[in-house]
């Protein structure tokens, strides 16, 4: 549609899985010429090469826990709060550190103009670097909620990756140590998880889900609505409904930061999800690769257009 593009008569892509030393060797090895979410050791060794370029760029991901609120206890916001507060999230980002770069975050994306600013986010309990706090109002939440002594025997449905494997027993040991709820890891291959999760075959889920836009309108629907498709959880809060529909039509920006601002401590509150952290993704490439400027971009779907790219080689 575009006289004189494409300018390659071709493209062959290669389906690493993300982040995998597979995926990196494939790349240093000079089998492709770009490639996309590369692992951190990856990334170093690019950027000690002449020949090759990196960058990294935000990407339009929530990695989290779902909690299936149609089976009690999950149904109660505060053992789901309380669940929630006993993430040491700076822990789970270090975990990852050589395998994904993370970022901490809540249920806005962090790096959003309408998100609470980190410096904040990071005093808030559950968020704090020390958990102390954040595990005493959580053993309180589970105590008021009938289940002081823990539970047993939860079906934790884990993602197939290698970070949502590590990620997975970092929370099952957290939750073990902090509230005596005892988890037990069931990894399933990728279209296992996404049924068994989409269809509320769990009791915890760790996965990941993507979104279009950035802005709430398009995220909190779909994550965070009644019926969103991705609302794993099958979560509802009328105070939320009733926010959302504010966020979607008001045209004042201050208006609306508001209500983004209470949706977000509704959801503090009642957790629809229990975020882990926000990904940040690495992209690599030989210097012969040209016509395209990957520093701005954002999610995945900034990313699929090849047309204007030509090999200099």
């Amino acid at each position: 549609w575009m006289e004189g593009l494409p300018y390659l008569d071709g493209i062959e892509f290669y389906h690493g899985l993300p982040f995998s030393p597979e995926l990196g060797s494939a790349f240093l090895a000079g089998r492709t010429d770009y490639a996309r979410l590369i692992d951190p050791v990856t990334r170093r060794e690019a950027d000690a090469r002449d020949d090759m370029t990196a960058t990294d760029y935000y990407q339009s991901v929530i990695q989290a826990v779902w909690l299936n609120a149609d089976r009690e206890p999950f149904n109660d916001p505060r053992v789901r709060r309380a669940m929630h507060l006993v993430f040491d999230r700076p822990v789970l980002v270090e975990a990852v550190k050589d395998v994904a770069p993370m970022l901490v975050g809540g249920f806005i994306y962090p790096f959003s103009d309408v998100a609470t600013p980190t410096e904040e986010l990071t005093k808030r309990v559950g968020y704090q670097p020390d958990t102390t706090a954040s595990i005493k109002e959580a053993r309180a939440l589970l105590e008021a909620a009938g289940h002081g002594g823990g539970m047993k025997g939860l079906d934790f449905v884990v993602r197939d990756v290698a970070t949502f494997k590590i990620w997975s027993q970092a929370v099952q040991a957290m939750l073990a140590q902090a509230l005596n709820i005892e988890c037990e890891l069931r990894t399933v291959v990728e279209s296992v998880w996404f049924d068994d999760t989409n269809n509320g075959k769990f009791d915890l889920s760790v996965g990941a889900i993507v979104s279009t836009l950035i802005d709430p309108s398009d995220y909190f629907n779909t994550w965070y609505g009644p019926n969103g498709p991705q609302n794993y959880s099958q979560w509802e809060d009328p105070r939320f409904t009733e926010l959302l529909a504010a966020i979607d039509n008001e045209v004042d920006p201050v208006k609306r930061q508001e209500a983004i601002t209470a949706a977000e401590m509704v959801m503090e509150e009642n957790p629809p999800v229990l975020p882990i952290c926000w990904e940040k993704i690495n992209d690599g490439w030989y210097n012969y690769v040209k016509g395209h400027n990957p520093y701005n971009y954002f999610g995945l779907y900034d990313v699929g257009r090849f047309d204007t790219f030509w090999l200099d080689k």
